[in-house]
């Protein structure tokens, strides 16, 4: 019996390792933090200007036809775009999207980087409020998502306060803002991506 017992535990410790060693497929479409090497590290640090950087590696299918990036603020309760909205052409399958920013009230840089695509733009403000001795906690997007076509998908959730403390949240509760407004911070803003079957004159059409 105790042969018996120790075959079975064999067996269970064997496939444990199988499991362990394949982890699950990816879906079709997703985006996920990039693996930098080393050298990209580096450039990454050289042109960096002790701002949050975020890189993301996504793949997508050949009917995609535009990539949003966009920029909001929560005010009363509700999520209102200050920055983003039109949307460019994009028809690569897979790509690599930067972020690049510090307090998002005053602007941040965005690259897009593929095959048949490569460029930059940066938004930039001044704010109409002082942030001066404001604490700040920024939520960012690390596991890996599934991309679904039209469908916005939170980056980075923003929140600076003068409050003495600040509650961290996953960025999935960019779809829950009331979870921000009962705290009563100041200044929560977010950056999403949408990525679009519809092309750009059809996504201007709509706004």
């Amino acid at each position: 019996m105790k042969k018996i017992i120790m075959g079975i535990a064999a067996v269970i410790s064997v496939l444990s390792l199988v499991a362990c060693g394949n982890p699950p497929p990816k879906p079709d479409m997703y985006i996920e933090k990039a693996e930098l090497s080393q050298k990209e590290e580096d450039i990454a640090k050289l042109l960096g200007d002790n701002s949050d950087q975020l890189i993301y590696d996504f793949r997508l299918d050949d009917t995609v036809q535009s990539v949003q990036i966009n920029t909001y603020r929560l005010t009363d309760g509700e999520w209102r775009m200050i920055s983003g909205g039109g949307g460019q052409q994009f028809s690569d399958e897979k790509g690599r999207l930067a972020l690049d920013f510090e307090n998002i009230a005053e602007g941040l840089r965005v690259a897009l980087q593929s095959e048949h695509n490569s460029g930059s733009t940066k938004y930039s403000s001044e704010p109409a409020e002082e942030f001066a001795g404001m604490g700040r906690a920024t939520s960012m997007l690390s596991d890996l998502t599934e991309i679904t076509y039209e469908k916005e998908i939170p980056l980075v959730v923003q929140i600076s306060t003068a409050q003495n403390s600040i509650n961290s949240y996953n960025v999935d509760y960019f779809f829950s803002p009331d979870e921000y407004q009962k705290h009563g911070y100041e200044h929560v803003y977010a950056i999403t991506v949408l990525f679009s079957q519809k092309t750009v004159g059809e996504l201007d059409t709509e706004n």
